[in-house]
């Protein structure tokens, strides 16, 4: 490290500025103080060098033995030209060089000699400075580099800009330049400093011992009480508030005032508004692996004890417990419930560990083991591990167990298996609970709705027969039983083509509902059918109302995902839908939610097969045949079979395809499904024309008028029908019309293109052209690359050539579409990617994506670039 990379020229330029004022004058006594690292001498060989460029004769002490004989060869020392006189490390000198040098500095104030005196502050030489500071001495004080300064500093040692939690580590130097250049040396030398684009970090991947032992040279210089008081902060946490450290201590905060001011000094603990904080996690860390483990655990136990003695929350206490609780200690287990309790829905993972955690503590024999079962079995579930949830319920119930519990087992375990879309299972188990005279009044409601969505999946004739009889026996709300009723009764609705019907039902569901607990059944059902009409945007309202409640519960969140994912396909943003659809699908089979996995298979089978990528859209759909329940539960059993048939048809032909459904492909047709998919409605009656099936083209245009007629009030399903007589009829106008009124732009895609095949007929040919080549805009913004070969396919052999790319470049700012700009410029103003996410109404991981895209187009791999980028660019 040399040059400016040894920090004593940065943040000293107003001390040169004055020295070299001094100079000027060539005579006077200038006193620098400064603590050790701060650059005195650095500061004062610059000074000495520039001074003998300058005609000076500079007289220098070689170290503090030297100096007594110096003065001597100055008292001597005859008139002649400028001089400068440097003495350092005076804090060292004998009283008797002090002694000597208080006499020389009066008797040289008419001759031309500049003395530069340092020292670090003491007592020694307190009477030498402060007389010449009265004879008017200059004083400078080296004080710590000031953040910017450090920064810069920080930059040259890092050989790129610091990132936040670098800086947090330089800032334990506070500011003393030797201090920072060991700790980068460290770094260095534990090969943990990351570089790259102009950035820097430190790497989580390396051992820092080097680092580690510099910064525990630094904590075990402080005095045994500050010692002391850091290991008990560092057991409290990170973050710690002095009132608990001096409980801890059976102290007070005012008796420990002077720990606090030397821990603070030594900068090992900062000040934040609320509290105090350890500088750096490697600080936190070293201090806390100090303390043996089984003091260590004590300690834990004792910061829970007190948290729980005074009445905090059981959540703070918790942390502690997990570590410090022993087996059998009722309270502090006791502790750990009631935090789980705590947490349940809006931090379920960390529910779960609590609560299983305090399941290992109890003994075999305590009273209280069957209700920490339920509690941990009900956490579990909760988030999402529902075979661990499951095994531990049937383990309980394998022995002895009251009925009350028993029965809220039981209960788990026909959640889970609902959940695993398991339905005759998780029905016959709810139905012999509410045969129990004994049931929980508490309980009974959330079996009778585990009931209904098992029957809705199991047994839809039942399912309605009970949906029915509660809608006509629980009339007020919210009611979460009537809500789930009201939810069968819409699914039902929309499968047998009722969608006005569907939509008030759903409509009116989701304003009875009030739990936050698991699915969100109700509320998502509404968004499918919104979404389904083409009201992408209050279907987004709903979804990003589910999203943005108080719940984290597994189950919502994944069934939320893959019903984001198939309303960004019906609107067209491919992409985004495959992103979310891959996430439901790993986080479905990862904790065995097999109810989503069907639903997400299909739109990654849908969106397989329109960016032509046959093989994925066959694996992805044979995988969803062995899946999807009799009767479709979150979406129709029709979009199952219309999605099968599709990718059959691009597999392997249109007899395939028509064999598949067999003699069920009319009651297909009848089906919900031109409701749910309106632009199925054209896919049947392309498929019937090119069969020769006028069986089939007359149901399919029968039944979309019939939905239109019926519901005046959805343009999408009318636009369906004049799209589907347009093709039938070969009448242009109407497909022109279609083209114009449908409301997505898969639709209005489809019927551009259906226009511009039926225009090639005629003998001028640019009406067709044209119409293919609004298709083949609206595929390319959509994605859909095999759609949009096709209609290329078409152009060429009517003599048009067009691009096969978009026109928009592949790299830098111009190649952001849209939505890629508005996220780049959100992550600018500092914002994380849940913030982006609520306010461009998707998930977190969608933005994610979406991030990954960005930083491949600016060839560029952080946030922090993408900050600097989108600044100097703009």
């Amino acid at each position: 490290m040399s040059g400016n990379r040894d920090g004593m020229f940065r943040g000293r330029e107003g001390e040169r500025e004055l020295l070299n004022g001094v100079l000027d004058t060539g005579t006077g006594v200038v006193l620098i103080d400064g603590e050790a690292g701060t650059g005195k001498t650095r500061l004062l060989a610059e000074i000495a060098a520039v001074a003998a460029g300058r005609g000076f004769e500079v007289a220098t002490a070689q170290d503090e033995l030297d100096q007594p004989f110096l003065l001597a060869r100055l008292a001597e020392r005859r008139p002649g030209g400028p001089a400068l006189v440097v003495l350092d490390d005076l804090h060292l000198a004998e009283p008797g060089t002090l002694a000597a040098l208080r006499a020389l500095l009066p008797a040289s104030t008419h001759e031309k000699v500049v003395w530069l005196l340092a020292r670090r502050r003491g007592e020694g030489t307190d009477r030498l400075f402060g007389a010449a500071a009265q004879r008017g001495a200059t004083r400078i004080e080296l004080r710590p580099l000031a953040d910017d300064v450090v920064e810069d500093l920080v930059t040259d040692l890092a050989d790129g800009v610091p990132d936040h939690d670098l800086k947090a580590l330089a800032s334990t130097a506070q500011g003393n330049p030797a201090a920072l250049i060991a700790l980068f040396r460290a770094l260095h030398e534990d090969g943990l400093v990351l570089a790259g684009a102009g950035q820097a970090s430190i790497r989580a991947d390396r051992p820092p011992h080097r680092t580690e032992a510099l910064l525990r040279e630094g904590v075990g210089a402080l005095s045994g009480g500050a010692r002391h008081l850091l290991q008990v902060a560092a057991v409290l946490g990170p973050r710690f508030e002095p009132g608990d450290v001096a409980e801890m201590l059976a102290s007070s905060t005012a008796i420990l005032l002077p720990a606090l001011d030397e821990v603070i000094r030594a900068g090992v603990v900062t000040t934040l508004e609320d509290r105090l904080a350890f500088r750096h996690e490697l600080l936190w860390r070293l201090v806390s692996d100090s303390v043996p483990p089984p003091v260590r655990r004590a300690l834990h136990r004792e910061a829970g004890e007190m948290l729980l003695g005074r009445g905090d929350s059981a959540v703070l206490a918790a942390k502690h417990l997990l570590h410090g609780a022993q087996r059998g200690d009722a309270r502090s287990i006791d502790g750990l419930v009631a935090a789980a309790k705590a947490v349940l829905w809006n931090a379920p993972e960390a529910a779960a560990e609590l609560a299983v955690r305090a399941l290992e503590l109890t003994d075999q024999a305590s009273a209280s083991l069957v209700h920490r079962t339920v509690m941990a079995v009900r956490a579990l579930t909760a988030a999402g591990r529902l075979t661990a949830a499951q095994a531990l319920a049937q383990e309980a119930l394998s022995g002895q167990v009251a009925p009350e519990p028993a029965a809220k087992l039981r209960h788990c375990v026909a959640t889970t298996t609902l959940l695993g879309a398991r339905y005759a299972e998780s029905l016959e188990i709810s139905e012999a609970l509410l045969r129990e005279p004994d049931l929980a009044p508490e309980l009974a409601p959330w079996v009778e709705i585990t009931r209904l969505m098992a029957l809705l999946g199991h047994d839809r004739r039942r399912a309605e027969e009970l949906a029915e009889a509660v809608v006509r026996t629980r009339q007020s709300a919210p009611d979460d039983v009537l809500a789930t009723a009201l939810a069968v009764l819409a699914a039902i609705a929309r499968d047998t083509g009722r969608p006005g019907t569907a939509l008030e039902l759903a409509r009116e569901a989701a304003r009875s509902s009030t739990s936050h607990d698991l699915g969100a059944y109700p509320q998502l059902l509404l968004a499918t059918l919104l979404a389904g009409l083409r009201e992408f945007a209050d279907a987004g309202n709903v979804v990003r109302r589910v999203r943005g409640g108080p719940s984290a519960v597994v189950t919502r969140g994944v069934m939320t995902a893959v019903v984001q994912a198939r309303i960004l396909l019906q609107a067209g943003r491919i992409e985004e839908a495959a992103a979310e659809a891959r996430a439901a699908l790993a986080v479905a089979e990862e904790t065995g939610h097999e109810a989503v996995v069907a639903p997400a298979l299909a739109v990654l089978a849908m969106v397989a097969i329109h960016t032509g990528d046959l093989p994925a859209a066959l694996e992805h759909v044979e995988r969803c045949r062995g899946r999807v329940p009799a009767d479709g539960v979150l979406f129709s059993r029709a979009y199952y079979q219309w999605t099968d048939v599709l990718v059959t048809y691009v597999g392997s032909g249109l007899d395939q395809a028509l064999a598949l459904l067999g003699a069920e492909y009319l009651g297909l047709v009848s089906s919900g499904l031109f409701a749910e998919e309106p632009r199925a409605a054209g896919w049947f009656l392309r498929r019937a024309l090119e069969a020769g099936d006028e069986r089939l083209a007359n149901a399919v245009v029968d039944h979309a008028e019939r939905l239109a007629h019926d519901h005046p009030g959805f343009p999408a399903i009318g636009a369906a029908a004049v799209h589907a007589r347009g093709l039938l009829d070969g009448d242009a106008k109407s497909l022109e019309l279609a083209a114009r009124e449908h409301r997505d732009l898969w639709a209005r895609a489809n019927a551009s293109e259906d226009l511009g095949v039926l225009l090639t007929a005629s003998p001028d040919r640019s009406e067709s052209v044209k119409a293919l080549e609004a298709a083949l805009g609206l595929y390319r913004e959509i994605g859909a690359s095999r759609d949009s070969a096709r209609v290329l396919g078409r152009l060429r052999k009517l003599g048009r050539r067009r691009r096969t790319a978009p026109a928009r470049p592949e790299s830098g700012w111009p190649s952001l579409d849209d939505t890629e700009r508005a996220i780049a410029n959100l992550v600018a103003k500092g914002q994380t990617n849940r913030q982006i996410s609520t306010q461009l109404f998707m998930s977190p991981h969608t933005v994610n994506f979406h991030l990954r895209k960005i930083f491949r187009k600016l060839g560029i791999s952080s946030r922090v670039e993408l900050v600097l980028r989108s600044r100097d660019d703009r």
